[in-house]
């Protein structure tokens, strides 16, 4: 699946939580999450691969919130050159993007395909919380013009 098009699809899943509702697993419905600003918290981003980094990535407050459809958490800037990730929610589906410099790596779990990454999230009235890992993701790097393929895992806390 082409890379944008994969990642247009995991912002529409995890702009699709709501309010309260824990989420057990994604392998079932993503969590709901109600329309909210988020004003702090960080991630834990680690990817493993043909890049390699570790970072605990801050929240980019400006560009995270949710109108009730649809989520979007930034972690970092897109495009930095420092680490950053992204999760999406929207649609039924979660998507899950890391990135640092002209290296970027996206995964999710979308409705009706085998999905790439497991793990859950939390959502109360104030905290969305979680982690997701991705194992085995196509990624590529700009910067070298090369394919590889990283395992992503992402550890967050998202306060509302």
């Amino acid at each position: 699946m082409h890379p944008i098009r994969l990642l247009v699809g995991v912002a529409a899943a995890c702009l699709a939580a709501a309010s309260t509702s824990p989420a057990a697993s994604q392998a079932g419905a993503p969590p709901t999450i109600s329309a909210r600003s988020f004003t702090g918290g960080s991630a834990a981003v680690t990817v493993t691969g043909t890049v390699e980094f570790t970072q605990d990535v801050p929240l980019n407050a400006q560009a995270s919130f949710g109108d009730g459809e649809k989520t979007w958490i930034q972690f970092g800037a897109s495009g930095a050159e420092t680490p950053n990730a992204l999760l999406t929610y929207g649609d039924g589906e979660v998507g899950v993007s890391v990135g640092r410099g002209r290296f970027v790596a996206t995964a999710g779990i979308m409705v009706g395909d085998t999905p790439q990454c497991s793990g859950s999230a939390e959502v109360t009235a104030a905290l969305v919380s979680g982690h997701y890992s991705c194992p085995g993701i196509v990624s590529y790097d700009a910067k070298t013009g090369k394919m590889g393929k990283v395992n992503i895992d992402v550890r967050f806390t998202a306060k509302s």
